[in-house]
This record gives C-alpha cells, sequence and structure tokens, in this order.
C-alpha cells in the first residue's frame, strides 16, 4: 500500500464529517418549509419548483453522497486492514491505524503513544519512505 492510498482514507473521512455537517445544517433549516402535498399530476414543461421541493431534492442528494461515501469507506477500511495485518512492528501499525482509521492529528496520537508529535509523523512518513 502506498502513502496516496493510505491517505485516502483520511481524506474519505474528511469528506464524510463534512457531509454530516452540511446535512445536519440542512436539515436544521428545514424547519422553516412546509411539506408539500404531492398528487398524481404532472408538472407543466418549465414550472416552478416550490422551495420546499428544491431542500428536499438537496437534502436526499446529500444522503446519497453520504452513503456512497461510506460504502466506499467500508471497502478502503478492509484493504487497509489486510494490510496493516502484514505490518510487524505494532508500535508503527499503531500509528498507521491511529491516523488512518481514527483520522487522528498528531499531536493527538503522539500523546496517546506517549512520544513527541513529530516523532510519531516521522515514524508515519519512515514507513512509507521504505517501502512498508
Amino acid at each position: 500500500m502506498t502513502y496516496e492510498e493510505a491517505m485516502e482514507i483520511c481524506h474519505i473521512n474528511t469528506e464524510i464529517q463534512s457531509l454530516k455537517a452540511e446535512l445536519a445544517q440542512h436539515e436544521d433549516n428545514r424547519r422553516y418549509y412546509r411539506t408539500t402535498l404531492l398528487s398524481d399530476m404532472p408538472r407543466a414543461k418549465g414550472a416552478h419548483i416550490s422551495p420546499t421541493d428544491e431542500h428536499l431534492i438537496k437534502e436526499q442528494q446529500l444522503k446519497e453522497m453520504l452513503r456512497y461515501c461510506m460504502d466506499r469507506l467500508q471497502d478502503e477500511l478492509l484493504e487497509f486492514e489486510k494490510f496493516l495485518s502484514g505490518v510487524e512492528d505494532a508500535e508503527v501499525r499503531t500509528i498507521l491505524r491511529l491516523r488512518c482509521v481514527n483520522n487522528m492529528g498528531w499531536g493527538q496520537i503522539g500523546d496517546r503513544m506517549h512520544m513527541d508529535r513529530r516523532t510519531a509523523s516521522r515514524k508515519f512518513q519512515r514507513f512509507f519512505a521504505e517501502g512498508s
């Protein structure tokens, strides 16, 4: 596994956090809209879409994007766990897990591992520089 592949999990985690925050904000704004009464009547061509419908469409899109990211994260995590099982150094394996899977910052990792944040970062970088 390359550095870029490992960091992809971090990026997906960040994207999921962003989508969750956007969806929560969007759902908070929902209270200002009334629900739309749907009928079987077709809309005229070029008909105006109500703000409520636009809001619900946007909310559905956000939920679908979040679902896609969560599925993608699960696939990446399975691959990463297979990769981690081949890492022999327990300390490096823990640093990799905390950084990529738990999406922790270097300061948090250093505190957890009882080392300086730069030491944890260097071990992470050295692991990928040496070719795993």
